[in-house]
C-alpha cells in the first residue's frame, strides 16, 4: 500500500517520456549516487517465503550452486533480437553462454551497496537501497541502530532480456529478492513487484526478463560493522540491462521487509 497519496497512476505515455528523458539515463554515477528527492511516497510490499510455488512465473528456488548451468542445458539464454524482417538462422544468436563471479553486498550506515564482479562495466557498483528515506539516511550509524534495521527502501529495478540470473550465497544466510513478472515488460508498475524471503542454504534463479534488483540481507548477515556478504552470480554473458527508476517515474520508493 502507498503510505501517502499515490502518484503511481501516471499514464504509460507520461512514464515513457520520463524514462526516455535525456537526464534519466542510468549512468555509473547515477547507479552509485542517485539524486533522490525528499518526501517520496512509499509503496509497501508484503514478504512471502520463497518456494517453488510462490516463485512461479518469476524464477526457481535453487538447491545447489551448479543446479542451473549452460552445460546442464537448463540455464536460459535468449536468442539475440532481430533488427529486420529476415529470420534468424538456426543454432545461432544464443551461444554467448554465461559469465559468473562474485556479487558482494554491504551496508554503509543506511546505504546498501551491491558490487557485481562478474561483469566488467563501469556501472557494476550501485546503491541498491536504503534503510531509511533519503532525507533521513546517514553513512554512519551505531551498531544498535543497524541492529534495528528490518526493511530496505528501493529506488529502482531492472531486468535482463538476454538471459537468466542465478544468486547463490557463499555462506548459508537468508536473503530477500524483489521481483516483477517478465510479462509486464517495460510497463512495469510498483504494484507488480513482489518480495520473497529465500531461506538459509538456498539460492534463487530468475527467468530472463524478470524484474529484480540485487539481493538483500540484514546487517547482521554481513558480519561485523562494515562487513560484506558474498554471493555467486551467474548470468548471460551479454549482460543486457534495462532499468526503471521508481523514484523518477512514479515518485515513490518500494519498501521491502527483510524479516519474515
Amino acid at each position: 500500500m502507498l503510505l501517502r497519496r499515490s502518484r503511481a497512476l501516471f499514464q504509460p505515455a507520461a512514464r515513457r517520456a520520463l524514462a526516455t528523458a535525456a537526464d534519466s539515463g542510468f549512468s555509473a554515477e547515477k547507479f552509485s549516487a542517485p539524486a533522490l528527492p525528499a518526501n517520496l511516497e512509499v509503496h509497501e510490499l508484503p514478504l512471502a517465503l520463497a518456494t517453488e510455488e510462490s516463485l512461479a512465473g518469476f524464477g526457481l528456488l535453487v538447491q545447489s550452486r551448479d543446479e542451473f548451468t549452460v552445460a546442464r542445458g537448463n540455464f536460459e539464454i535468449e536468442t539475440w533480437p532481430l533488427s529486420g524482417w529476415r529470420k534468424m538462422d538456426d543454432g545461432c544468436g544464443d551461444e554467448a553462454g554465461t559469465v559468473e563471479g562474485e556479487f558482494a553486498v554491504e551496508w554503509k550506515g543506511d546505504f546498501f551497496y551491491g558490487h557485481n564482479l562478474a561483469i566488467a562495466i563501469a556501472s557494476n557498483y550501485y546503491l541498491d537501497g536504503l534503510a531509511r528515506a533519503p532525507e533521513d539516511a546517514r553513512h554512519e550509524r551505531s551498531d544498535e541502530e543497524m541492529a534495528a534495521v528490518d526493511a530496505i527502501y528501493l529506488w529502482m529495478s531492472d531486468y535482463h532480456p538476454d538471459g537468466a540470473q542465478l544468486f547463490w550465497p557463499e555462506s548459508p544466510i537468508p536473503f530477500v529478492v524483489n521481483l516483477g513478472p517478465a510479462s509486464c515488460g517495460d510497463d512495469v508498475k510498483p504494484e507488480d513487484m513482489r518480495a520473497f524471503y529465500v531461506p538459509a542454504g538456498k539460492g534463487v534463479y530468475l527467468h530472463p526478463g524478470t524484474w529484480h534488483n540485487g539481493v538483500y540481507c540484514l546487517p547482521e548477515h554481513c558480519g561485523a560493522a562494515g562487513g560484506t556478504a558474498r554471493f555467486l552470480t551467474r548470468q548471460g554473458r551479454v549482460h543486457a540491462r534495462v532499468s526503471a527508476s521508481w523514484a523518477e517515474e512514479f515518485g515513490c520508493l518500494l519498501k521491502v521487509p527483510l524479516r519474515l
